[in-house]
């Protein structure tokens, strides 16, 4: 019982360690958004309106796709502990981000 403990005990400070930030992706209404990616991640933000991804700090791009590419249109600066909104938007056929941090 005690080395489970221990065991725990090891596992949540090591958790509070992490190096990692959170990033809101919000999609104005009526915005008919393509497929997104943050990194690696795919983000569905069209269904709800908005997501919620954890991240690592550093810069991460958030990407849309077009023709079955990748292409970067906003880039994040993400920080420990601390949420940043994206808010994407069109201008004419390109979506646009708004970041707040």
């Amino acid at each position: 019982m005690r080395r489970l403990a221990g065991a725990l005990a090891l596992l949540a400070l090591a958790a509070c360690t992490d190096d990692v930030g959170y990033v809101e992706v919000k999609v104005q209404p009526g915005f008919i958004v393509p497929p997104l990616a943050l990194g690696t991640a795919r983000v569905d933000a069209a269904k709800a309106g908005g997501a919620v991804l954890r991240q690592r700090v550093g810069t991460a791009t958030l990407q849309f796709e077009r023709d079955g590419r990748l292409i970067p249109f906003c880039e994040i600066d993400v920080r420990k502990n601390r949420i940043v909104t994206v808010t994407v938007s069109a201008v004419g056929r390109d979506p646009r981000c708004k970041v707040q941090s």
